[in-house]
């Protein structure tokens, strides 16, 4: 293995191993990774890679076009450190070199630094006037739009096209991406009025940016993006001539994106999921109907499963597949047909890449979030620093939030003391012990607090609900994701504020977990109090607690409570 000594030498090596073949591409690559290890170490060569920083983003971008994705991944993100650093006191590095560099952090799925290195560009552009302006504005839009960040998205790109319109019309690429991104947005929004509105200007800027890079991914990627947009428009109309011409020009969409760019690149597979999409909904109605949608169903398992193997199982490409795997399979197949299919089961070791997908379910939620949960406070109280920021995004964005937590006032209460010490709990003093309980004074009442204040702000679209169940674990379900962990105790206290001490699953709509625990869900919410239900009857709950202790309890404890010889 050639040892490479400094950037220069890196940039020429990726440069031969991108044209290289076998066993001499194999040797470059591992140069090319010992080089970057060496320089993504915590004790990093800084000096050194301070006044580069252009040059190591050019080169994070060959190694990603050579899939060392994690190499590229390591040396963007300590590239981003040092400008950091490098910046502290002074402002050294031109806004195109934060635009590219955000960019790149987008290609890596790295959407929320993306996002932020993209707005230190967006600053440095604005107060210099630079040419990128416009660039940089569109690449916010489309980085907004994988974040799911509908309305910041359409935003950016109106902004992008009316820089464009006022000052820079030569870059066929900001407004192709700016005109995409809005079409986008009114295809997820379904506003068909919107849609017919930057359809035209989606198919200029097509024509535009393919005149010059008519081979380019991202022309191959357009192309299908237009049909599939013309698609919609044209079923929002029951247009079937124009649905059956859209199809087609899908498929010659997905076959040229196959033959320039092989059948696992990310634009195939975006190119074969729409093409699929577009077959299940022109099926509808149609005599074939059963059979074409099956079809379309394993097209687009194709494409995901591809897509989890190439780009990864959390890559957002990916998770959008997968949501409309179990869209189409949730049409097509009864709930109890549907396989148990396990994505995920994370251990205590994981705790931490469990908080993160929980976390990322939340904030890319839309729709509704249902919780069934024991106190509910990693979603409730800010000072734990868990979920709390993620829901409050789901709701900003126009969500619901639905929960269920335990009543402190169940037959779990006679488990709240586990102290030797400690008087035995009976049905005099069970109330009392519960009500003096960390859990009740320091998680369910702050809990509760929590709620009220939340409800002043988001009214009906976030509610509350008690159940005198017992809960056996917490059952998190967004729109495209479930997530359950058991619980391992009776022990209220033991229950809340602490990390992952068991396992927790996660699946996906298509599995059939997803639909027990929606289920069980419907159920709980049905049979639980809400709020003020609770509170007009807390004594009655009370009492029915001492009553249940009493008939639970030992011999010695029944009737006086006093311990019979």
């Amino acid at each position: 293995m050639t040892t490479i000594a400094n950037v220069s030498e890196a940039l020429a090596t990726a440069e031969d191993a991108l044209e290289a073949h076998g066993a001499a591409r194999s040797d470059l690559k591992e140069s090319l990774a010992g080089y970057v290890e060496r320089l993504t170490t915590p004790e990093g060569p800084y000096a050194l890679l301070r006044p580069h920083a252009r040059q190591h983003i050019n080169l994070a971008q060959l190694l990603l076009a050579l899939d060392l994705k994690e190499r590229s991944h390591a040396l963007a993100a300590v590239t981003l450190r040092h400008m950091e650093l490098a910046e502290a006191d002074q402002e050294l590095f031109a806004a195109d070199t934060w635009n590219e560099l955000g960019s790149l952090l987008a290609e890596h799925d790295d959407l929320d630094r993306a996002r932020m290195v993209l707005n230190y560009a967006l600053n440095r552009a604005q107060r210099a006037a630079a040419p990128e302006l416009a660039r940089i504005l569109a690449n916010l839009s489309a980085v907004s739009l994988r974040a799911g960040h509908l309305e910041d998205a359409k935003v950016w790109a109106q902004k992008a096209v009316a820089v464009l319109g006022r000052y820079y019309g030569g870059d066929p690429e900001a407004r192709l991406t700016a005109d995409w991104v809005r079409v986008e947005v009114a295809s997820i929004r379904r506003d068909t009025a919107e849609l017919s509105r930057t359809l035209d200007d989606f198919a200029a800027s097509v024509d535009w940016f393919t005149s010059f890079k008519d081979d380019d991914p991202k022309a191959v990627a357009a192309r299908s993006a237009l049909a599939q947009a013309r698609f919609q428009a044209a079923k929002a109309v029951q247009d079937e001539a124009g649905i059956e011409a859209e199809l087609g020009e899908l498929e010659i969409a997905h076959l040229r994106a196959a033959a320039l760019l092989g059948a696992d690149h990310q634009e195939t597979l975006v190119a074969q999921a729409a093409l699929a999409t577009a077959e299940f909904d022109a099926a509808d109605g149609t005599a074939c109907c059963a059979t074409r949608r099956l079809q379309a169903v394993s097209l687009l398992d194709s494409a995901t499963a591809r897509a989890a193997a190439t780009l990864g199982r959390d890559h957002s490409q990916t998770l959008a597949l997968r949501a409309a795997l179990a869209d189409m399979r949730g049409a097509t197949a009864p709930s109890d047909e549907l396989p148990y299919l396990i994505e995920h089961v994370y251990t205590p070791q994981e705790n931490s890449a469990r908080n993160k997908a929980k976390g990322d379910a939340l904030r890319q939620e839309r729709n509704v979030i249902r919780l069934i949960a024991h106190a509910g406070a990693s979603f409730f109280l800010k000072d734990l620093k868990l979920f709390h920021p993620q829901v409050i995004h789901a709701l900003n964005q126009g969500s619901y939030f639905y929960a269920i937590i335990s009543s402190p006032w169940n037959n779990l209460g006679i488990f709240t003391k586990h102290d030797a010490t400690a008087e035995r709990p009976n049905s005099h003093n069970i109330v009392d012990i519960i009500a003096a309980s960390d859990y009740y004074s320091k998680t369910f009442l702050h809990v509760i607090d929590a709620y009220r204040t939340l409800r002043e702000t988001y009214h009906d679209r976030i509610e509350l609900r008690l159940t005198h169940i017992d809960i056996p674990g917490s059952t998190l379900l967004t729109t495209g994701r479930g997530f359950f962990e058991p619980y391992i105790t009776s022990n209220p206290e033991r229950r809340t504020r602490r990390k992952l001490n068991v396992l927790e699953v996660e699946f996906h709509q298509d599995s059939r977990y997803y639909a027990d625990s929606r289920a069980e869900f419907d159920i709980q919410w049905e049979l639980a109090s809400t709020l003020d239900q609770f509170e007009a009857s807390e004594d009655q709950h009370k009492t029915a607690l001492r009553d249940a202790v009493r008939a639970q309890s030992d011999d010695r404890f029944k009737g006086d409570g006093e311990p019979r010889p």
